[in-house]
């Protein structure tokens, strides 16, 4: 846990020492929806014989990327996510609703039109609501994860898919990690 808030402090003091050398910046909101599931060596054991499929959820919140030139920028996020698993040919769903900060890189290709760019970085997570069967264990308040995704900008709206994977166990009990899949749409304000 330590850890954890060790890594959280280091970034925050990051962007804000990086703030002052920022060309530009964009401010926006985004939302958008997830596929989430579970990873980990207890995934396919969430019940007898199934396997878990994907919950789909909403997600939403704000940016900021701070700009440092055409190919390069630092943007955290704040977002609100649900994640989770439904096992499939029952009725039991596991439920996670998370505040999350990723702190992503942005590296433009500096391609015309378009304007694809690669997100990559950590996610920092707080869980806020949980449902789980009364066998799961409790959900673990906090998860980090690793993010990889792609963005299109057109303007001011900004379209990106991304894929994150939860590096702590979800519960306290099993060797579960979210898996996610999520397509937001944004637009930048400023």
């Amino acid at each position: 846990m330590r850890l954890k808030v060790l890594l959280m402090a280091l970034a925050f003091m990051s962007l804000t020492a990086v703030q002052v050398f920022a060309q530009h910046f964009e401010l926006g909101l985004e939302s958008g929806m997830n596929f989430s599931y579970f990873v980990g060596s207890d995934a396919n054991n969430l019940s007898s014989n199934s396997i878990s499929s994907s919950r789909l959820g909403f997600v939403g919140g704000g940016f900021l990327c701070l700009n440092f030139g055409p190919n390069f920028g630092i943007r955290p996020e704040v977002l609100y996510e649900q994640k989770g698993a439904q096992v499939s040919g029952t009725s039991i769903n596991y439920e996670a609703d998370y505040i999350e900060v990723p702190v992503l890189l942005k590296f433009s290709l500096g391609l015309p039109g378009l304007n694809p760019s690669v997100l990559i970085g950590p996610s920092f997570d707080w869980a806020t609501l949980s449902s789980l069967p009364s066998n799961s264990g409790v959900v673990n308040s906090a998860d980090v994860g690793a993010v990889a995704g792609l963005e299109f900008d057109l303007g001011p709206l900004k379209l990106n898919g991304r894929y994150e994977l939860g590096l702590d166990n979800v519960t306290n009990n099993k060797n579960l990690q979210n898996g996610v899949f999520t397509v937001l749409m944004g637009y930048s304000f400023i």
